[in-house]
């Protein structure tokens, strides 16, 4: 299998891998869920919709996934360490990240955006750096 055919293998797996950590991520699960994500008894999970700020989060989502197997983690703490410095980086938070990764779970808008995002797979050598990090041309 070449590289260009791993690749759209690839995105199916990350999204699958999100829809499955969407799910089950323990991540702040001692803290009660609030935002756009947080769903109460009496409340039906509603749809969240795509838009420039979920997809900045997208992008350094996807980044962090191409870059994810070539750096090794002492323990879990230090990946979201490197999860949050990337964040902050784009002026982001834990959690607004967690609200969005929870909602990919009932959003259809977000996980299409997600797909859009990571469609041309991951740079041969990753780089850690992600799109919003680029400075804009000009």
């Amino acid at each position: 299998m070449s590289c260009s055919d791993r690749r759209p293998a690839r995105t199916v797996v990350a999204l699958a891998a999100l829809a499955v950590l969407g799910t089950t991520a323990a991540c702040g699960a001692e803290e009660p869920a609030t935002g756009p994500a947080a769903a109460t008894p009496s409340s039906t999970p509603s749809s969240t919709p795509a838009d420039a700020t979920t997809g900045r989060i997208a992008e350094i989502e996807f980044a962090r996934q191409c870059t994810v197997a070539s750096v090794n983690y002492a323990d879990e703490a230090q990946f979201t360490i490197e999860l949050d410095t990337h964040l902050a980086a784009a002026g982001f938070s834990h959690e607004q990240w967690k609200q969005w990764h929870d909602a990919l779970v009932v959003s259809p808008e977000l996980v299409t955006q997600f797909a859009e995002i990571s469609a041309a797979g991951c740079p041969a050598e990753p780089t850690g750096r992600t799109p919003a990090d680029e400075e804009p041309a000009g």
